[in-house]
């Protein structure tokens, strides 16, 4: 009798078992929200706000938005700014869906340093180089004016058009328009060039340097004075360069790509 009860019950054990796994292996994910602000930057309703802000855009799209401040990024990888983010992002199963696509902004005050991590074939195709680069645009001026909540919000919203825009196959890319004026120039270059070697050639019809050549020979002149009259002085200011506040460059590793700088 007992060995029929015991029978049973690892019977039922068994069904539970195999019902569960399932949703367990549905539950497993990120293990951070959307927001992590360890350098305190935020208020409460701030960090609360972008956590809705985020958790929306990362769930329509299945790209994860993710936002991470640290006091200082040495103490989870001292080898540069860029692979700690994307330590943080796989140590802590960062993403959505089966390859954890997401996008994960990370500031670390210390030494005002700032990295971007872009991971699975979803969020790269959203934002490739060139699309990190007008990304990170958004954002910087706000940090660099320590506007936490506004930076943070700006990137949210941006990073919703990106992911909107890529959804119906017209992801963020770079214009055209510059290579083609590129080509113009050239072409106007080539055409002055061409010019200019005619009219070098045309020695007969040049401009003589005094009076005396176009006047006859026969014409003789009782005196004669060379007078200045007019002196003419082009000035142009000189344009000094001036240096911004912060500097990036394109990053990669982790398995993904993204940008690093200073803000």
């Amino acid at each position: 009798m007992k060995k029929r009860v015991l029978s049973l019950l690892l019977a039922v054990m068994m069904v539970f078992a195999l019902c569960v796994s399932p949703a367990a292996a549905e539950q497993t994910g990120a293990q951070l929200n959307y927001v992590t602000d360890a350098a305190g930057l935020l208020s409460e309703s701030q960090n609360a706000q972008l956590e809705i802000m985020a958790q929306a855009v990362s769930q329509k799209y299945g790209v994860g938005v993710y936002m991470v401040t640290l006091d200082d990024y040495r103490d989870y990888q001292p080898e540069g700014v860029f692979k700690a983010t994307y330590t943080i992002y796989h140590d802590n199963t960062m993403g959505e869906g089966p390859n954890r696509d997401g996008i994960m902004l990370l500031l670390s005050m210390e030494d005002r340093d700032w990295a971007m991590f872009c991971y699975g074939s979803r969020c790269e195709y959203t934002f490739n180089s060139y699309g990190q680069k007008q990304l990170e645009e958004v954002f910087l001026d706000n940090f660099q004016e320590n506007d936490w909540y506004g930076g943070f919000t700006d990137y949210v919203a941006e990073c919703e058009s990106y992911l909107e825009t890529a959804s119906v196959g017209k992801p963020v890319r770079s214009s055209n328009l510059f290579p083609i004026l590129v080509a113009i120039a050239l072409s106007l270059l080539l055409s002055v060039l061409i010019v200019s070697l005619i009219w070098n050639k045309m020695d007969n019809v040049a401009v003589k340097a005094t009076a005396g050549s176009y006047i006859s020979q026969d014409l003789q002149l009782t005196k004669k004075t060379d007078r200045f009259i007019r002196k003419t002085t082009h000035r142009q200011a000189i344009q000094r360069s001036s240096s911004g506040s912060g500097s990036s460059k394109s990053e990669s590793g982790g398995g993904g790509s993204g940008r690093s700088g200073k803000f």
